[in-house]
């Protein structure tokens, strides 16, 4: 099953779920996308390591469990990455929504906050969150 993630910026919550995905599956299935990546004070293809890399909390919380997404690269959200998933989950804050992922029914909607710039408590209850809805994904669908 081919799963489009999506969130505002495409460096945390999308690149971390794609990879909780990926990992469960053992594919590479998932991927993900930012609704405001392209915008002028966020281009296109940034390297992760690079945004943050005195608050890699994110980073650490994912290796402990196998995962390294420290080389993704910022991604943009098109129509096109929609219309070639199965199915899309967007956690996206809602200004940052375009209209094209507003009323598609393939969109799943989930309220994870951006842990961004949270402490490493944070992030890790934000792994634990994605892992569980995303095993519940797998299950489902």
């Amino acid at each position: 099953m081919k799963v489009l993630f999506i969130c505002k910026g495409d460096m945390f919550r999308s690149p971390m779920a794609a990879a909780i995905y990926n990992k469960a599956t053992k594919s590479s299935d998932a991927i993900s996308a930012g609704t405001y990546v392209g915008a002028p004070d966020e281009p296109e293809g940034r390297v992760l390591s690079d945004l943050f890399p005195k608050n890699d909390a994110v980073f650490k919380i994912l290796e402990e469990n196998g995962i390294n997404i420290r080389s993704n690269r910022t991604k943009k959200l098109i129509p096109q990455m929609l219309a070639d998933a199965d199915i899309a989950v967007s956690m996206a804050e809602e200004p940052f929504i375009p209209d094209f992922l507003k009323n598609d029914k393939k969109v799943i909607w989930w309220d994870i906050a951006n842990p961004e710039k949270a402490t490493s408590e944070f992030v890790k209850k934000t792994y634990e969150k994605l892992d569980i809805l995303i095993r519940e994904l797998i299950k489902t669908h």
